[in-house]
């Protein structure tokens, strides 16, 4: 009788050990797809030619442009990124101001544009195509965008290439937040460079991008 009855128990423990397992495999499965569902694989942007944009940041109507407001933080994440590669803001200065709140704050931790922080998004856009603008007209720097994509909770991540020439080139990662207390506009972007100089091509860090950190982290 006790051997009928360890041998019962073990049959019991097997069956459970089975359900634990398939639940938690069915767990796994389940957190992968809200994952894949938060997080989309997102859009590519190739280098646009800055050299056949006229930045003319007069004819913006900083003041009065309508705001895009009541996205989700994946619209939002979609018009930053295909603002990024119809005009190259981040570089040549010619902003989208409806994504931005009227209390929007710039910071960078690039030590040679001396760490700056800039209240205002006209302010911040002006500062850009004073400062990252430069060259002549036919070496104006590219603006590659590689990733742009939701990586938290209001939180958009952006990985861009700077590029004068092949030496004189960075890698810069953008991190926009946005707030539902303000539409779900943004409200702060933080710059922080990854790579000083002699920045890889885009094509290599296109090859080692994690889409949903926006991070080749074999680079850094």
């Amino acid at each position: 009788m006790a051997l009928i009855a360890l041998l019962l128990l073990l049959e019991v423990s097997s069956a459970s050990s089975i359900i634990i397992s398939r639940r938690q495999t069915l767990k796994k499965l389940m957190f992968a797809s809200s994952t894949t569902l938060m997080y989309p694989k997102p859009s590519f942007a190739d280098t646009t030619d800055t050299t056949t944009i006229t930045t003319n940041l007069n004819d913006i109507d900083w003041n009065n442009t309508p705001k895009s407001l009541g996205l989700n933080t994946e619209r939002m994440c979609d018009g930053i990124n295909d603002s990024i590669r119809e005009t190259s803001w981040l570089v040549t200065g010619l902003g989208s101001p409806s994504y931005f709140s009227d209390g929007f704050l710039y910071e960078s931790d690039d030590e040679d544009e001396a760490n700056v922080r800039i209240r205002g998004y006209e302010a911040y856009c002006r500062w850009i195509k004073n400062t990252r603008y430069t060259g002549s007209s036919t070496t104006k720097p590219q603006c590659d965008l590689i990733c742009c994509s939701v990586t938290a909770k209001s939180t958009i991540t952006a990985l861009w290439r700077l590029g004068y020439d092949e030496k004189r080139s960075k890698v810069y990662l953008s991190t926009f937040i946005t707030s539902n207390d303000q539409g779900g506009l943004v409200i702060s972007q933080n710059d922080k460079v990854m790579i000083a100089q002699n920045a890889p091509s885009g094509a290599e860090l296109r090859a080692k991008c994690n889409w949903y950190s926006c991070m080749p982290e074999s680079l850094f």
